[in-house]
């Protein structure tokens, strides 16, 4: 079966997106599906066409990765706005919307900060049979007979033998190939009528009656160079067929798969309870870390100014230190052979000095404190902001671990509803293979029935001509016994006339009886004949070979 197409309001995720969008499709595409505009591959403009996904999470984006660089390192989500700039693809070539191939729900495009956007919905009205994309290639290959080469390897009598058996051969699946032209004509008419529910059903049906053909009469090709040529079996079908499950084994698939996604149901609702208030604790986290970063960075701006005034403070002390020792060099040198004059202006120069050396070093320590402060506060700020963004990074770990949990239990979910509609459609398809068995057994019964009842008819008609002629028999000898032998002869002969009348008159009774009932019998057959041979009928039957079939594969997927 193919994809299906995509209309308007098809929902979308980004792999680095947070939030799913929906497709948009503008008012003035007139291709419609169940009253939808119909999107093609070139419905991919950005804000236009595609919506953002909520918040983007990749460090390919650049506004994601000066958020990031802004935080010190730790990953910031940054509002989404879509980048693309190619179409949708593949889609599907074979159907144009205003001269776009149709997009299909298997498209993808690519945003150029390397997000991947795929469809999780194809956006068809619920409840509505979604329209099947045709398949690209459905025909399959065909095994080949013996080659002339392999052909001159068995004797003249095995020859002709053989291309008597492949004629046959070449026969199997011809029964489908009927019903599959059959189903042709039927969507023709369905078409014509306006049903193109039905008219796609009877296209894909017919479709499928083809490929069964087309692999039936490659077995049988494959088996027959196999029974000539032992050893050429590549191609033979060694494939068992799997026996039928019964109505209650079904029933039994689809029992436990409707309860496990019951089960699955309840656990992905407390996933999303669980996300829910994870949200919430990510939210409160997050506020946390962006007023961590805050008092971070107010914390560091006066270590900073603190870290200057204790440099410029060391700077001014040790310019003091250095004014101290060539004061005191100088005092020294004037106590060798100054003046008295001299020593004195030396020593309060030496006083002077230390009072300014004293002086810085005070301010020295001053600063030092300050900065030991500021440098207190800011490395109280810094764990702060790291415990908040511990947290704030385990409430999103454990985020990504319930989303990854959740989607699990979803995938889970969708393989059991997915068995549950397989078992599903199994049982409606095998009751309705079933109800045609049935109409065809009962129309068979009319037919048998209807002909008895001829026969039944035909049987009294001669007893009653047989039962007449022996009364006028009797009633010409009765006449000519009395014109002979006198009355009381006579009078026998008329008695038996009268009860082979009263013979015939019964039997009469009863072929009238018999040809209502045949009349009766033939209206039936009609009847019969509709509800098992109609149009509507074997297009029902056909179907559900084919649903039934599908259903059975998607419930061996898995299994083998």
């Amino acid at each position: 079966m193919g994809d299906s197409y995509v209309t308007l309001g098809a929902m979308m995720t980004c792999t680095f997106g947070m939030a799913p969008s929906s497709l948009v499709v503008l008012p003035a595409r007139t291709k419609m599906l169940s009253n939808v505009p119909r999107a093609n591959i070139m419905d991919y403009a950005p804000m236009v066409n595609i919506m953002p996904f909520g918040m983007c999470n990749t460090l390919s984006n650049p506004t994601v990765a000066s958020a990031t660089a802004a935080a010190m390192g730790v990953l910031t989500p940054m509002p989404c706005i879509p980048a693309i700039t190619a179409p949708w693809m593949p889609g599907n070539p074979q159907c144009l919307i205003q001269g776009q191939p149709a997009l299909t729900r298997n498209s993808q495009c690519i945003c150029m900060w390397g997000g991947v956007i795929k469809f999780t919905t194809d956006g068809q009205m619920p409840g509505v049979p979604p329209v099947i994309t045709p398949d690209v290639s459905v025909d399959v290959t065909i095994t080949p007979p013996l080659t002339p080469i392999q052909r001159q390897q068995m004797e003249p009598w095995e020859q002709q033998q053989y291309d008597r058996e492949l004629a046959t051969a070449k026969h199997a699946g011809a029964n489908d190939l009927a019903i599959s032209a059959d189903l042709d004509h039927m969507a023709e008419k369905y078409e014509v009528s306006g049903d193109t529910a039905k008219a796609a059903k009877a296209r894909e049906a017919s479709q499928a009656y083809r490929e069964s053909a087309a692999k039936k009469q490659s077995d049988a090709i494959a088996r027959l160079n196999n029974k000539y040529l032992p050893g050429n079996d590549k191609n033979v079908n060694t494939a068992t067929e799997q026996k039928a499950p019964s109505k209650q084994e079904l029933q039994e698939i689809y029992k436990q798969s409707t309860d496990d996604q019951s089960k699955q149901d309840r656990e992905i609702e407390d996933l999303d309870k669980q996300l829910e208030k994870n949200s919430e604790e990510f939210g409160k986290n997050d506020k946390k870390l962006k007023e961590a970063n805050q008092k971070l960075t107010e914390a560091a701006t006066p270590y900073q100014e603190a870290q200057k005034e204790r440099q410029a403070a060391t700077e001014k002390r040790e310019q003091a230190d250095k004014e101290l020792n060539a004061a005191r060099q100088r005092e020294e040198m004037a106590n060798n052979g100054g003046s008295e004059f001299a020593k004195q202006y030396a020593k309060e120069q030496r006083k002077q000095a230390e009072a300014n050396a004293r002086q810085a070093a005070k301010e020295e320590e001053t600063a030092k404190a300050k900065e030991a402060k500021a440098e207190k506060k800011l490395d109280t700020a810094r764990k702060e902001q790291q415990a908040a963004a511990d947290k704030w990074r385990g409430s999103l770990d454990q985020y990504n671990d319930l989303s990854k949990q959740k989607e699990t239990a979803e995938k889970k979910r969708d393989e059991s509803t997915r068995r549950a509609q397989a078992a599903q459609t199994a049982l409606n398809a095998q009751e309705e293979m079933e109800k045609h068995d049935e109409a065809v057994s009962k129309h068979r019964e009319n037919v048998d029935a209807t002909k008895e009842k001829r026969l039944q008819m035909d049987d009294y008609s001669q007893q009653q001509k047989k039962a007449q002629a022996e009364a006028d028999a009797w009633e010409n000898l009765g006449v000519n016994a009395y014109i002979n032998s006198g009355s009381n002869m006579g009078d026998k002969f008329f008695a038996n006339a009268d009860k082979y009348k009263e013979q015939a008159n019964q039997a009469g009774k009863k072929k009238e009886e018999a040809r209502k009932e045949w009349e009766h019998s033939k209206e039936n057959l009609k009847q019969t004949y509709q509800d098992a041979y109609s149009e509507d009928a074997l297009f029902d039957a056909y179907t559900a070979k084919v649903d039934y079939d599908k259903s059975m594969a998607e419930l061996n997927k898995g299994t083998q």
